[in-house]
């Protein structure tokens, strides 16, 4: 399993993913290569917030902000 408390050294703090109560969109690239959706999906499991969406589009890691898909598919998750 992965763990929920998350440590960014850079700046000392430590963040439970698992005190998250706040709605979460969960967007990432299926083709991405940069941040690869095995990075991206687990972020589900981790969350406490019971308002979770995951939303995976067909497409890199730039076409995931610039593509015609994502143009449209973005802003009809986040009004949801």
């Amino acid at each position: 399993m992965v763990d929920a408390i998350v440590t960014d050294q850079r700046k000392n703090v430590t963040v439970d993913l698992g005190q998250l109560r706040m709605p979460v969109l969960n967007l990432f690239g299926t083709q991405d290569h940069i941040v690869p959706p095995s990075a991206s999906a687990p972020l589900g499991a981790l969350a406490g917030s019971s308002d979770y969406t995951e939303l995976p589009l067909d497409a890199g890691h730039i076409g995931l902000y610039v593509s015609a898909r994502a143009q449209r598919a973005v802003p009809e998750a986040i009004d949801r």
